[in-house]
């Protein structure tokens, strides 16, 4: 063989084996990139998972964040009754963080839980404790908050379809003069410092 003959020889067999090399290295930088991606995708599902998951938490610790609402609930709760009650209370922390006095209007409660919600306020009249039902509803000051708590402004829920046992849950809506209502879930506790004698 000529001297000619092997040159040429040799660089064929030098081109396929970098062809080849090129196929691997090009496969390898692909696969990769395949992974990168998958990971990524991955990381994206588990960040929406958490946040579900917060926003899950919030809603079953009787939380509600509305970052479009001046208003935020805080500590809500409805007290667990006996089976067969007829009435119950629900309380929360209203927070007002706007620069305006806010009026909650009104309150209206899923009609599978019970048949209306009141907002009420608590007098103590000798030894028992009468329920006045606020018709204007309550004022939220402007940078301030409201506590709904057991003998004083408190949300009573009216013909009640079953008892409220400790565990389920409760929709409650709140209904604001020129603000969009505000929805919660508030879970269901059992509460003995809020077991008063009350009469209307």
């Amino acid at each position: 063989m000529s001297v000619s003959s092997y040159i040429r020889q040799f660089h064929g067999k030098a081109s396929s084996c970098l062809l080849i090399l090129m196929c691997f290295i090009s496969a390898t930088v692909f696969a990769h990139g395949e992974h990168s991606l998958e990971r990524e995708n991955s990381l994206e599902q588990d960040k929406s998972h958490e946040q579900d998951k917060s926003h899950e938490h919030h809603k079953n610790h009787g939380h509600m964040i509305d970052s479009q609402s001046p208003i935020v609930l805080k500590d809500g709760y409805a007290r667990a009754t006996f089976p067969m009650a007829k009435t119950a209370a629900a309380y929360f922390t209203l927070h007002n963080y706007s620069e305006n006095n806010l009026q909650l209007s009104g309150v209206t409660v899923d009609t599978k839980v019970a048949n209306e919600a009141q907002i009420h306020t608590t007098k103590m009249e000798g030894d028992v404790m009468r329920m006045r039902h606020l018709i204007d509803g309550v004022t939220i000051g402007a940078n301030e908050h409201v506590t709904f708590t057991s003998g004083g402004y408190h949300i009573m829920l009216l013909g009640l379809k079953s008892g409220l046992t400790e565990g389920g849950e409760v929709q409650l809506t709140l209904h604001f003069d020129g603000q969009e209502s505000l929805h919660t879930v508030l879970p269901v506790k059992a509460d003995s410092q809020g077991m008063h004698k009350h009469a209307h």
